[in-house]
């Protein structure tokens, strides 16, 4: 059957709550790589824009922001924790040594703005 081109074209995306922020994502993942596999956090990164609250018909913010779902095993700690206890060792370890490790390393990790698990029905998941 051809195609109408007065139809437009559907579009695949999700909406990921993170805090009291929407996001919605746009286009395929950046990546989704270990997401097949079954013994990894099935990591997927997507391209998201902010979710302009209560807007009809559904708009989103002109600024782009990366957002990663990740899988953790039951226990496991955080990005955003492991992040800042590399962070809080270098600020230690800068102020016995009179170095500035801690402020030039910050240039070579993701900046965390939220990091969160998931829950479902109230409990993590």
């Amino acid at each position: 059957m051809p195609s109408d081109s007065k139809q437009p074209k559907k579009v695949v995306a999700y909406e990921y709550s993170v805090g009291n922020t929407s996001y919605l994502t746009e286009g395929g993942p950046i990546s989704e790589i270990s997401a097949y596999h079954i013994n990894s956090r099935a990591t997927r990164v997507w391209l998201v824009r902010e979710i302009i609250p209560n807007s009809t018909p559904l708009a989103v913010k002109d600024e782009y922001r990366v957002l990663k779902d990740v899988w953790f095993d039951s226990g496991a700690k955080l990005e955003m924790d492991i992040s800042n206890d590399i962070f809080g060792r270098l600020k230690e370890s800068d102020k016995k040594n009179g170095t500035t490790d801690e402020s030039e390393a910050r240039d070579y990790f993701m900046k965390f703005e939220h990091d969160e698990f998931v829950e479902m029905g109230g409990t993590p998941d």
